[in-house]
This record gives C-alpha cells, structure tokens and sequence, in this order.
C-alpha cells in the first residue's frame, strides 16, 4: 500500500512540473528531510511560498555539503582515481539541482529514499567521469 501511494504521489508530482502546475506548498516538516521527496519540495520551492527563501537556500545547503562529502569519499578512495568530474559539467548549482527535481521525479524508490541516499544517487549518475 506504500508503495502504491509513493508511486501515485510520484506521478502527480511528474504531472504537476509537466503541466507548470504550481509546486505543492512548502511546509515546516520539509525542513525534517526525512526522505529525498522533502528535499524534492525544498528544491522546487515556488517563489511566491512564504517559506521559498528558506527552502532554496536549505536546498542549495544540503546539496553542497552532500556533495562535498561525496568529493571527499571520491579522492579518498583506493584506486586515487578520480571519479566525479562535476567541473566539465557546465552546469550551475541551480541548473544542477533543477536537474536532480526532474531526475527523482519519477523515481518512487528514490523519493522514499534517505535524502544523502537520493542526491547522492543522482550525483554519481549524472556527474561521474568516463561515462559510457
């Protein structure tokens, strides 16, 4: 039944950001971010929500310090070979985090997920070196 209501909430979150719908409303227990779908919300904070400031710079916060510790796990490893490569990206942090939104839009699994789990993910999908 979980499951189920993950995946219809996941579907009406990617049907909402496809028909520029408004984002759901912040609220205080976003600020919890007790699974990857808060951090969802905070990031796709609409401007006019009273809590938008709060929620992009928290958003923009946790991305940073999630990423540098993955940074740091990457050049700690075994191998010494660098595996992230965000750099040759080109893209900004907002554009970054607007991606990781519709990256884990429609991912039920992901949305559930620890937000470290969840961004984390995305990071080392999008942003890992040599892809093929």
């Amino acid at each position: 039944m979980k499951r189920a209501f993950l995946q219809i909430a996941a579907a009406g979150f990617v049907l909402a950001a496809a028909s520029g719908a408004k984002a759901a409303p912040v609220s205080e227990d976003n600020f919890m971010l007790k699974t990857t779908a808060d951090l969802v919300a905070l990031c796709s904070a609409d401007k006019a929500d009273p809590l938008y400031t709060a929620a992009v710079n928290y958003c923009h916060g946790f991305a940073i310090g999630t990423y540098r510790m993955l940074e740091i796990e990457d050049q700690a490893s075994r191998n010494k070979r660098k595996s992230l490569c965000v750099d040759k990206s080109g893209m900004t942090r907002s554009q970054a985090i607007s991606s990781f939104v519709t990256w884990a839009a429609d991912k039920p699994k992901v949305m559930a997920s620890a937000p470290t789990e969840g961004f984390g993910q995305y990071v080392l999908e999008s942003f890992t070196c040599n892809k093929k």
